[in-house]
């Protein structure tokens, strides 16, 4: 049986993914994937994995699947106000999904 869900995307630097790791985990969050070495553009130049920017640390993305949408809003609305808005580089957004419904034990 599929269900809805949301799929929160941060890419940003990795320099503050442990913080942001940390966040999740104590919105009890076990669950994330990263993906590594990710470069692009942005209002604040290039960010890439040699080169640019890049001598500051390289960028992560962050994916999460939270069922309850106002619980996705909250970490987005944290993490932006906390990292994004003005201290480091980066987005975070969410993007609707559906997901098969695993047995909770």
């Amino acid at each position: 049986m599929l269900i809805r869900a949301e799929k929160v995307i941060i890419i940003t630097e990795k320099i503050i993914s442990s913080r942001i790791i940390d966040y999740l985990e104590s919105m009890d969050i076990k669950a994330y994937t990263i993906y590594k070495d990710v470069s692009g553009q942005g209002n604040r130049d290039i960010r890439s994995i040699s080169g640019g920017l890049s001598r500051y640390g390289e960028n992560i993305r962050l994916e999460v699947i939270i069922k309850d949408d106002e619980k996705a809003v909250k970490v987005v609305e944290k993490i932006y106000a906390k990292y994004l808005h003005s201290k480091y580089a980066g987005i975070i957004y969410i993007e609707d999904v559906r997901i098969i419904k695993q047995n909770e034990e």
